[in-house]
């Protein structure tokens, strides 16, 4: 229900959260909005993105499509 999703994303804001998209890319970052569309992540990194799969640290605001991801975790 996406009422529900909303509102179970919203008690997590600022929180720092693990998201991973359908196609296994992986983010880290603070969960900074968040809507039945989409993810605002800030502080963010691509995880294991970088030169020899070094987290790979991502400037401003990383907006993740909810379309795009499998799964969100909160560590």
């Amino acid at each position: 229900d996406v009422l529900m999703r909303s509102r179970v994303l919203k008690s997590r804001l600022r929180s720092k959260v693990f998201v991973t998209t359908h196609d296994g890319s992986a983010f880290a970052g603070v969960l900074w909005e968040a809507d039945d569309k989409a993810l605002v992540l800030r502080n963010a990194e691509a995880i294991k993105a970088g030169p020899d799969s070094t987290n790979l640290p991502l400037d401003g605001e990383v907006v993740l499509l909810m379309f795009d991801v499998a799964f969100i975790q909160r560590p």
